[in-house]
């Protein structure tokens, strides 16, 4: 009777552990999802960034407002259909940022680090067409020794909305 409960009480451990398994893992899934949080790498003279990708309309609306922090090296790029002068806000933004304005060929041509948060007043413009924007914490950029001219390489397919 003893080795039949040790084999029966095994059995329950298993089914315990199996059925932990998918819905912790579905959890997770769930979770990434549901903040729309899916990370892609750029590197930039070797520095990689993690970045959320704001491809829609939507979702480059809303960009990086709300926030509080954003992880170390963790950005938000922003893709565009086309090239042309773009013009970024701080509204409903509470993290300092640095933003680079890339062109088609993937060159930065304009920075600007921003330590005015929450501000619907000051426009900041990229002077120039471009077809993404990268957003990182304020001094990432000059950390990193990143300036205009810098090439970004994106470490995933693209493509454009």
């Amino acid at each position: 009777m003893k080795k039949h409960n040790k084999v029966t009480i095994k059995k329950i451990i298993l089914l315990i552990i199996i059925a932990i398994i998918p819905i912790t893992t579905t959890k997770k899934n769930a979770h990434a999802q549901s903040n729309g949080k899916t990370k892609s790498e750029i590197t930039i003279k070797g520095h990689r960034v993690f970045v959320e990708i704001a491809d829609s309309e939507e979702k480059r609306k809303r960009g990086l407002m709300w926030r509080k922090s954003l992880d170390k090296n963790s950005g938000m790029l922003f893709i565009y259909k086309d090239s042309r002068i773009r013009y970024f806000w701080m509204k409903n933004t509470y993290i300092s940022l640095d933003i680079a304005f890339i062109d088609t060929n993937l060159v930065i041509k304009t920075i600007h680090t921003i330590e005015k948060t929450d501000d619907s007043t000051t426009l900041y413009s990229s002077y120039v067409p471009v077809q993404y924007v990268l957003e990182v914490n304020s001094g990432w950029l000059e950390q990193h020794n990143i300036h205009t001219g810098d090439t970004v390489t994106f470490d995933f397919n693209l493509s454009t909305p």
